[in-house]
Protein backbone atom coordinates (compact mmCIF):
# COMPACT_ATOMS: atom_id res chain seq x y z
CA UNK A 1 0.00 0.00 0.00
CA UNK A 2 1.15 3.55 -0.72
CA UNK A 3 0.16 7.11 0.01
CA UNK A 4 -0.39 7.87 -3.69
CA UNK A 5 -3.20 10.39 -4.27
CA UNK A 6 -4.58 10.24 -7.83
CA UNK A 7 -6.02 13.17 -9.71
CA UNK A 8 -9.56 12.75 -11.00
CA UNK A 9 -8.17 11.95 -14.45
CA UNK A 10 -5.71 9.47 -12.97
CA UNK A 11 -8.53 7.78 -11.08
CA UNK A 12 -10.68 7.52 -14.19
CA UNK A 13 -7.79 5.88 -16.05
CA UNK A 14 -7.21 3.47 -13.15
CA UNK A 15 -10.91 2.53 -13.07
CA UNK A 16 -10.93 1.90 -16.81
CA UNK A 17 -7.78 -0.20 -16.51
CA UNK A 18 -9.29 -2.28 -13.71
CA UNK A 19 -12.44 -2.92 -15.72
CA UNK A 20 -10.47 -3.78 -18.86
CA UNK A 21 -8.36 -6.30 -17.00
CA UNK A 22 -11.39 -7.85 -15.37
CA UNK A 23 -13.30 -8.16 -18.65
CA UNK A 24 -10.27 -9.72 -20.34
CA UNK A 25 -10.14 -12.27 -17.55
CA UNK A 26 -13.85 -13.01 -17.99
CA UNK A 27 -13.41 -13.39 -21.76
CA UNK A 28 -10.73 -16.03 -21.22
CA UNK A 29 -12.80 -17.84 -18.61
CA UNK A 30 -16.06 -17.74 -20.59
CA UNK A 31 -15.37 -17.22 -24.30
CA UNK A 32 -19.05 -17.78 -25.09
CA UNK A 33 -19.78 -14.41 -23.46
CA UNK A 34 -17.25 -12.57 -25.64
CA UNK A 35 -19.82 -10.78 -27.88
CA UNK A 36 -21.61 -9.40 -24.83
CA UNK A 37 -18.36 -8.38 -23.19
CA UNK A 38 -17.46 -6.55 -26.38
CA UNK A 39 -20.71 -4.58 -26.17
CA UNK A 40 -19.97 -3.62 -22.57
CA UNK A 41 -16.51 -2.48 -23.63
CA UNK A 42 -17.99 -0.49 -26.51
CA UNK A 43 -20.28 1.42 -24.15
CA UNK A 44 -17.47 2.11 -21.72
CA UNK A 45 -15.16 3.34 -24.49
CA UNK A 46 -17.86 5.67 -25.84
CA UNK A 47 -17.68 7.96 -22.83
CA UNK A 48 -19.07 8.42 -19.35
CA UNK A 49 -17.78 10.48 -16.46
CA UNK A 50 -16.96 7.63 -14.01
CA UNK A 51 -18.61 9.69 -11.30
CA UNK A 52 -19.91 6.73 -9.34
CA UNK A 53 -16.52 5.04 -8.93
CA UNK A 54 -14.95 8.42 -8.15
CA UNK A 55 -17.40 9.25 -5.37
CA UNK A 56 -16.95 5.75 -3.96
CA UNK A 57 -13.16 5.98 -3.99
CA UNK A 58 -13.01 9.44 -2.43
CA UNK A 59 -15.45 8.51 0.32
CA UNK A 60 -13.14 5.60 1.08
CA UNK A 61 -10.21 8.02 1.26
CA UNK A 62 -12.19 10.52 3.32
CA UNK A 63 -12.92 7.77 5.84
CA UNK A 64 -9.21 7.11 6.30
CA UNK A 65 -8.51 4.55 3.61
CA UNK A 66 -5.18 4.74 1.79
CA UNK A 67 -4.77 4.26 -1.93
CA UNK A 68 -4.75 0.60 -2.92
CA UNK A 69 -5.68 -1.33 -6.02
CA UNK A 70 -8.43 -3.11 -4.12
CA UNK A 71 -10.23 0.19 -3.56
CA UNK A 72 -10.04 1.06 -7.26
CA UNK A 73 -11.37 -2.36 -8.26
CA UNK A 74 -14.26 -2.15 -5.80
CA UNK A 75 -15.16 1.32 -7.04
CA UNK A 76 -14.88 0.19 -10.66
CA UNK A 77 -17.67 -2.30 -10.05
CA UNK A 78 -20.07 0.64 -9.81
CA UNK A 79 -19.33 1.60 -13.42
CA UNK A 80 -20.41 -1.85 -14.54
CA UNK A 81 -23.58 -1.44 -12.48
CA UNK A 82 -24.17 1.84 -14.31
CA UNK A 83 -23.70 0.03 -17.62
CA UNK A 84 -26.44 -2.42 -16.62
CA UNK A 85 -28.75 0.47 -15.78
CA UNK A 86 -28.24 2.42 -19.00
CA UNK A 87 -28.63 -0.64 -21.26
CA UNK A 88 -31.96 -1.50 -19.66
CA UNK A 89 -33.01 2.15 -19.48
CA UNK A 90 -32.47 2.54 -23.23
CA UNK A 91 -34.67 -0.49 -23.88
CA UNK A 92 -37.50 0.83 -21.70
CA UNK A 93 -37.28 4.34 -23.11
CA UNK A 94 -36.86 3.22 -26.70
CA UNK A 95 -33.73 5.38 -26.93
CA UNK A 96 -31.84 5.03 -30.19
CA UNK A 97 -28.51 6.42 -28.98
CA UNK A 98 -26.28 6.35 -25.96
CA UNK A 99 -23.07 8.37 -25.70
CA UNK A 100 -23.37 9.30 -29.36
CA UNK A 101 -23.52 5.68 -30.55
CA UNK A 102 -26.37 3.27 -31.32
CA UNK A 103 -27.93 1.79 -28.21
CA UNK A 104 -27.30 -1.92 -27.62
CA UNK A 105 -30.89 -2.90 -28.44
CA UNK A 106 -30.66 -1.01 -31.73
CA UNK A 107 -27.53 -2.94 -32.71
CA UNK A 108 -28.53 -6.38 -31.51
CA UNK A 109 -32.23 -6.45 -30.61
CA UNK A 110 -34.01 -6.40 -27.28
CA UNK A 111 -33.20 -9.97 -26.27
CA UNK A 112 -29.43 -9.61 -26.57
CA UNK A 113 -29.55 -6.14 -25.01
CA UNK A 114 -31.33 -7.54 -21.96
CA UNK A 115 -28.62 -10.17 -21.62
CA UNK A 116 -25.85 -7.58 -22.00
CA UNK A 117 -27.43 -5.55 -19.20
CA UNK A 118 -27.88 -8.63 -17.03
CA UNK A 119 -24.25 -9.62 -17.58
CA UNK A 120 -23.05 -6.14 -16.65
CA UNK A 121 -25.01 -6.41 -13.39
CA UNK A 122 -23.58 -9.75 -12.32
CA UNK A 123 -20.09 -8.66 -13.37
CA UNK A 124 -20.49 -5.56 -11.20
CA UNK A 125 -21.19 -7.83 -8.24
CA UNK A 126 -18.21 -10.02 -9.06
CA UNK A 127 -15.78 -7.12 -9.44
CA UNK A 128 -16.88 -5.47 -6.21
CA UNK A 129 -17.00 -8.62 -4.11
CA UNK A 130 -13.77 -9.96 -5.55
CA UNK A 131 -11.85 -6.71 -5.19
CA UNK A 132 -9.62 -8.12 -2.45
CA UNK A 133 -11.00 -6.73 0.81
CA UNK A 134 -11.67 -8.97 3.80
CA UNK A 135 -14.97 -10.82 4.01
CA UNK A 136 -16.11 -8.67 6.94
CA UNK A 137 -15.35 -5.47 5.01
CA UNK A 138 -17.18 -6.67 1.93
CA UNK A 139 -20.23 -7.69 3.93
CA UNK A 140 -20.30 -4.22 5.46
CA UNK A 141 -20.07 -2.57 2.03
CA UNK A 142 -22.58 -4.95 0.51
CA UNK A 143 -25.39 -3.53 2.65
CA UNK A 144 -25.53 -0.12 0.89
CA UNK A 145 -24.63 -1.79 -2.41
CA UNK A 146 -27.63 -4.12 -2.17
CA UNK A 147 -29.90 -1.25 -1.14
CA UNK A 148 -28.67 0.73 -4.14
CA UNK A 149 -29.51 -2.04 -6.60
CA UNK A 150 -32.99 -2.38 -5.17
CA UNK A 151 -33.59 1.37 -5.25
CA UNK A 152 -32.56 1.86 -8.86
CA UNK A 153 -34.88 -0.95 -9.98
CA UNK A 154 -37.74 0.47 -7.92
CA UNK A 155 -37.06 3.89 -9.40
CA UNK A 156 -37.15 2.47 -12.92
CA UNK A 157 -40.50 0.88 -12.14
CA UNK A 158 -41.90 4.21 -10.96
CA UNK A 159 -40.53 5.81 -14.13
CA UNK A 160 -42.29 3.24 -16.33
CA UNK A 161 -45.58 3.56 -14.44
CA UNK A 162 -45.44 7.34 -14.64
CA UNK A 163 -44.86 7.35 -18.40
CA UNK A 164 -48.55 7.16 -19.26
CA UNK A 165 -49.72 9.77 -16.76
CA UNK A 166 -50.29 13.45 -17.39
CA UNK A 167 -50.96 14.43 -13.78
CA UNK A 168 -47.65 13.63 -12.11
CA UNK A 169 -46.80 16.03 -9.31
CA UNK A 170 -43.46 17.69 -8.66
CA UNK A 171 -43.02 15.64 -5.48
CA UNK A 172 -43.64 12.41 -7.37
CA UNK A 173 -41.20 13.43 -10.10
CA UNK A 174 -38.59 14.25 -7.48
CA UNK A 175 -39.05 10.87 -5.82
CA UNK A 176 -38.53 9.06 -9.13
CA UNK A 177 -35.39 11.09 -9.81
CA UNK A 178 -33.93 10.32 -6.39
CA UNK A 179 -34.59 6.58 -6.57
CA UNK A 180 -33.83 6.08 -10.26
CA UNK A 181 -30.63 8.07 -10.38
CA UNK A 182 -29.78 10.30 -7.44
CA UNK A 183 -29.07 7.66 -4.85
CA UNK A 184 -27.24 5.24 -7.08
CA UNK A 185 -25.22 7.99 -8.73
CA UNK A 186 -23.85 9.69 -5.62
CA UNK A 187 -25.39 8.93 -2.23
CA UNK A 188 -24.89 5.17 -2.23
CA UNK A 189 -21.43 5.22 -3.90
CA UNK A 190 -20.37 7.49 -1.03
CA UNK A 191 -21.87 5.05 1.48
CA UNK A 192 -20.12 2.07 -0.13
CA UNK A 193 -16.74 3.81 -0.10
CA UNK A 194 -17.21 4.84 3.51
CA UNK A 195 -18.08 1.26 4.46
CA UNK A 196 -14.98 -0.09 2.73
CA UNK A 197 -12.84 2.08 5.00
CA UNK A 198 -14.85 1.39 8.15
CA UNK A 199 -16.10 4.96 8.52
CA UNK A 200 -17.54 6.14 11.78
CA UNK A 201 -21.30 6.55 12.01
CA UNK A 202 -20.77 10.30 12.24
CA UNK A 203 -18.79 10.48 9.00
CA UNK A 204 -21.12 8.07 7.20
CA UNK A 205 -24.05 10.28 8.17
CA UNK A 206 -22.17 13.40 7.06
CA UNK A 207 -21.50 11.84 3.66
CA UNK A 208 -25.18 10.91 3.38
CA UNK A 209 -26.08 14.57 3.99
CA UNK A 210 -23.77 15.46 1.10
CA UNK A 211 -24.95 12.72 -1.24
CA UNK A 212 -28.70 13.05 -0.82
CA UNK A 213 -29.07 16.63 -2.13
CA UNK A 214 -26.17 16.30 -4.55
CA UNK A 215 -27.69 13.21 -6.15
CA UNK A 216 -30.95 15.03 -6.75
CA UNK A 217 -29.12 18.06 -8.15
CA UNK A 218 -27.18 15.77 -10.48
CA UNK A 219 -30.38 14.27 -11.89
CA UNK A 220 -32.04 17.67 -12.25
CA UNK A 221 -29.05 18.86 -14.28
CA UNK A 222 -29.34 15.71 -16.38
CA UNK A 223 -33.01 16.46 -17.05
CA UNK A 224 -32.29 20.04 -18.11
CA UNK A 225 -29.52 18.82 -20.40
CA UNK A 226 -31.80 16.12 -21.78
CA UNK A 227 -34.32 18.75 -22.88
CA UNK A 228 -32.13 21.73 -23.76
CA UNK A 229 -28.63 20.31 -24.06
CA UNK A 230 -26.22 19.84 -26.92
CA UNK A 231 -26.13 16.22 -28.19
CA UNK A 232 -22.36 16.54 -28.52
CA UNK A 233 -22.26 17.07 -24.75
CA UNK A 234 -24.97 14.64 -23.66
CA UNK A 235 -24.40 11.83 -26.17
CA UNK A 236 -28.16 11.61 -26.69
CA UNK A 237 -30.56 13.18 -29.20
CA UNK A 238 -31.52 16.73 -28.20
CA UNK A 239 -35.23 15.91 -28.38
CA UNK A 240 -35.06 12.44 -26.82
CA UNK A 241 -36.63 13.28 -23.46
CA UNK A 242 -39.46 15.19 -25.14
CA UNK A 243 -40.26 12.44 -27.65
CA UNK A 244 -40.03 9.77 -24.95
CA UNK A 245 -42.26 11.81 -22.66
CA UNK A 246 -40.04 11.86 -19.58
CA UNK A 247 -42.11 12.60 -16.48
CA UNK A 248 -39.36 14.52 -14.75
CA UNK A 249 -39.48 17.67 -12.65
CA UNK A 250 -39.33 19.88 -15.76
CA UNK A 251 -42.48 18.26 -17.09
CA UNK A 252 -44.26 18.26 -13.72
CA UNK A 253 -43.51 21.96 -13.26
CA UNK A 254 -44.70 22.77 -16.77
CA UNK A 255 -47.90 20.76 -16.37
CA UNK A 256 -48.64 22.68 -13.16
CA UNK A 257 -47.77 26.13 -14.54
CA UNK A 258 -48.87 26.20 -18.19
CA UNK A 259 -52.41 27.40 -18.90
CA UNK A 260 -54.94 27.38 -21.70
CA UNK A 261 -53.94 26.10 -25.12
CA UNK A 262 -50.30 25.82 -24.09
CA UNK A 263 -51.16 23.37 -21.33
CA UNK A 264 -53.46 21.42 -23.62
CA UNK A 265 -50.71 21.15 -26.21
CA UNK A 266 -48.15 20.07 -23.58
CA UNK A 267 -50.38 17.32 -22.21
CA UNK A 268 -51.42 16.11 -25.65
CA UNK A 269 -48.05 16.13 -27.42
CA UNK A 270 -45.42 15.49 -24.75
CA UNK A 271 -44.16 11.97 -25.43
CA UNK A 272 -45.68 11.64 -28.90
CA UNK A 273 -42.49 10.04 -30.20
CA UNK A 274 -41.77 10.06 -33.90
CA UNK A 275 -45.14 11.69 -34.59
CA UNK A 276 -43.76 14.97 -33.26
CA UNK A 277 -42.57 17.43 -35.88
CA UNK A 278 -39.47 19.47 -35.13
CA UNK A 279 -41.70 22.52 -34.87
CA UNK A 280 -43.76 20.83 -32.18
CA UNK A 281 -40.59 19.89 -30.29
CA UNK A 282 -39.52 23.53 -30.33
CA UNK A 283 -42.96 24.62 -29.15
CA UNK A 284 -42.80 22.21 -26.22
CA UNK A 285 -39.38 23.56 -25.27
CA UNK A 286 -40.76 27.08 -25.50
CA UNK A 287 -43.66 26.21 -23.20
CA UNK A 288 -41.25 24.91 -20.57
CA UNK A 289 -39.27 28.14 -20.81
CA UNK A 290 -42.11 30.64 -20.89
CA UNK A 291 -44.23 29.12 -18.14
CA UNK A 292 -41.28 29.22 -15.75
CA UNK A 293 -40.78 25.45 -15.44
CA UNK A 294 -37.15 25.55 -16.49
CA UNK A 295 -36.34 28.39 -14.11
CA UNK A 296 -38.10 26.62 -11.23
CA UNK A 297 -36.21 23.40 -11.94
CA UNK A 298 -32.88 25.19 -12.10
CA UNK A 299 -33.69 27.05 -8.88
CA UNK A 300 -34.34 23.71 -7.18
CA UNK A 301 -31.12 22.36 -8.66
CA UNK A 302 -29.15 25.31 -7.32
CA UNK A 303 -30.74 24.98 -3.88
CA UNK A 304 -29.95 21.29 -3.62
CA UNK A 305 -26.38 21.86 -4.83
CA UNK A 306 -25.98 24.56 -2.16
CA UNK A 307 -27.29 22.12 0.48
CA UNK A 308 -24.64 19.64 -0.61
CA UNK A 309 -21.86 22.23 -0.50
CA UNK A 310 -22.81 23.24 3.03
CA UNK A 311 -22.83 19.61 4.15
CA UNK A 312 -19.51 19.02 2.45
CA UNK A 313 -18.00 22.03 4.18
CA UNK A 314 -18.91 20.60 7.57
CA UNK A 315 -17.18 17.24 7.02
CA UNK A 316 -14.13 16.56 9.17
CA UNK A 317 -11.94 15.02 6.47
CA UNK A 318 -8.40 15.52 5.17
CA UNK A 319 -7.67 18.32 2.72
CA UNK A 320 -7.05 16.04 -0.29
CA UNK A 321 -10.36 14.23 0.14
CA UNK A 322 -12.25 17.47 0.70
CA UNK A 323 -10.76 18.97 -2.47
CA UNK A 324 -11.55 15.89 -4.55
CA UNK A 325 -15.13 15.63 -3.29
CA UNK A 326 -15.64 19.35 -3.91
CA UNK A 327 -14.37 18.99 -7.48
CA UNK A 328 -16.62 15.98 -8.06
CA UNK A 329 -19.64 17.83 -6.69
CA UNK A 330 -18.96 20.74 -9.02
CA UNK A 331 -18.51 18.39 -11.96
CA UNK A 332 -21.79 16.63 -11.17
CA UNK A 333 -23.90 19.77 -11.11
CA UNK A 334 -22.16 22.44 -13.20
CA UNK A 335 -22.30 20.72 -16.58
CA UNK A 336 -23.21 23.31 -19.19
CA UNK A 337 -25.76 23.41 -21.95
Amino acid sequence: MSVYTPTLDDLRAAVDSAIAGFLDERRRALPEAAPMLTEIERLLAAGGKRLRPSFCYWAYRAAGGVHRDEAVRAAAGLELLHTFAIVHDDIMDGSAERRGQPAVHVRHGTGIALLVGDLALVLADALLLGAGFSADTMMRAFVPYSEMRQEVIAGQQLDVLAAGRVDISRDEARRIAVLKSGRYSIEKPLAIGAALAGASCELADGLRRVGEPLGEAFQLRDDVLGTFGDPAETGKPADGDIREGKRHVLYAEAAARAVGSEREFLLARWGAGDDLTQGEVERLRSIIETCGARRATEDLLDARAADARRALGSLAVDAESAAALTALARHATDRRL
